[in-house]
């Protein structure tokens, strides 16, 4: 995996109403956790800090592929 722990919080965030977001210390984590929420995959996106306030975010297709390559290489 690219990136397995972190030292600032990544967040899979939820668009949806009354879904909490969730923070987690490593990539693989958090995608597992957005793999679980696959048919609200279109409201769901992971936020990985990079410093200065500033996030790479990971939505749609490349979220989707990232959470297939997690869960096959379980």
């Amino acid at each position: 995996m690219m990136l397995t722990y972190s030292n600032n919080p990544i967040t899979v965030h939820s668009w949806l109403l009354g879904t909490a977001n969730k923070t987690f210390i490593s990539l693989q984590a958090a995608i597992e956790c957005a793999g679980e929420q696959g048919d609200e995959l279109s409201a769901i996106e992971v936020l990985i800090p990079t410093g200065n306030h500033r996030y790479v975010i990971i939505w749609g297709e490349q979220l989707a592929a990232l959470i297939r390559r997690v869960c096959a290489s379980r």
